[in-house]
């Protein structure tokens, strides 16, 4: 059974799947590589192993990872300090409270990457669980992550940013620690598999990320009770869909 760390994504699929049959790592690496391909395949087939990384082996994997935690947190950071100069600005001229569009803007700041992070942690943990003899685990993963990013989309444009902001980071704590307590509990139910290697490295720092949902969470619900009353990170907030 492939590990985590063996998650790679063929040249041409959009889903990661386990490269689980013997001489497929050789194959992988001359697809990758672009050997007995026509030049413009070949061509092709280099822009996809540069988007999905596969080349260069773990090092490139946690660059990718570390960037794309830059990546999130640029939105996050960015969407934040537009809609606190939009609250300075709209208080000058008197309004007391927030447009709508600031508060769909706030919740899907919330709702996008929470309930990406909480997806992806959450198709991580089932890799452990899912059969290996299932026939097409790339739609399964992708089902897991597709509902569960949609539900949390959902879930804060319902109920606004600032009750959902310190719920979604308790849902993204939660999904995150699945991937080691899953690492934990499948020996000892005989169910699944676990294994050295990269993928301890993978359960360690997902439980750093589930402390540090944790803190984030308490923080959120602090600002949301502390907060500006005509900021949209106070509660309560009415439902805005």
């Amino acid at each position: 059974m492939a590990g985590v760390a063996d998650l790679v994504r063929d040249p041409w699929p959009l889903f990661p799947v386990p490269q689980q049959r013997a001489g497929m790592g050789l194959a992988h690496a001359r697809q990758s590589a672009g050997l007995g391909q026509g030049a413009w395949f070949a061509a092709v087939t280099s822009f996809f192993t540069l988007h999905f990384g596969s080349f260069g082996g773990a090092p490139v994997r946690w660059s990718y990872f570390l960037l794309g935690l830059a990546g999130a947190f640029l939105f996050y950071s960015g969407n934040l300090l537009w809609i606190e100069s939009r609250r300075r600005k709209e208080r000058m001229s008197g309004a007391v409270a927030q447009t709508r569009a600031t508060r769909i803007l706030g919740s899907l700041t919330v709702g996008v990457p929470l309930g990406c992070i909480a997806g992806i942690s959450l198709t991580i943990a089932a890799t452990k669980w899912l059969p290996a003899n299932e026939g097409n685990l790339a739609a399964w993963h992708s089902r897991i992550y597709y509902l569960s990013f949609v539900a949390a989309v959902i879930w804060a444009l319902v109920h606004g940013a600032a009750r959902s902001g310190s719920e979604l980071l308790w849902l993204a704590a939660a999904a995150t620690a699945a991937i080691p307590l899953t690492t934990l509990l499948s020996p000892l139910l005989a169910q699944g598999w676990s294994h050295a290697g990269a993928s301890r490295l993978v359960d360690l720092v997902a439980i750093l990320g589930t402390s540090g949902f944790a803190i984030m969470a308490r923080a959120a619900r602090r600002r949301s009770v502390a907060g500006p009353r005509d900021s949209v990170w106070a509660a309560p907030e009415p439902a805005i869909i």
